[in-house]
């Protein structure tokens, strides 16, 4: 995990950025689209069963060990 708690986001937290042209490397000025750094307690997980984001909690089980699970179905995420 980076220090600053952001992670990148495909497709997600577009900008626009307006760049200057750099003839030494050979670089075209204009407006260019770029993905920004959201904060990591802004993302959620995607629920395969019914395709949508859900919020997660912990469960303990039998074996003791800690396990995350979605908070609308109750199952393992991964699982």
């Amino acid at each position: 995990m980076r220090p600053d708690n952001r992670v990148l986001v495909s497709g997600v937290n577009l900008m626009k950025k307006h760049m200057k042209p750099n003839p030494m490397l050979g670089k075209q000025g204009g407006i260019v689209e770029k993905e920004a750094p959201l904060h990591i307690s802004n993302v959620a997980l995607l629920n395969p069963e019914n395709e949508k984001a859900e919020r997660v909690g912990f469960r303990l089980n039998e074996n003791g060990t800690k396990v995350r699970v979605f908070k609308s179905t109750g199952k393992e995420v991964g699982a």
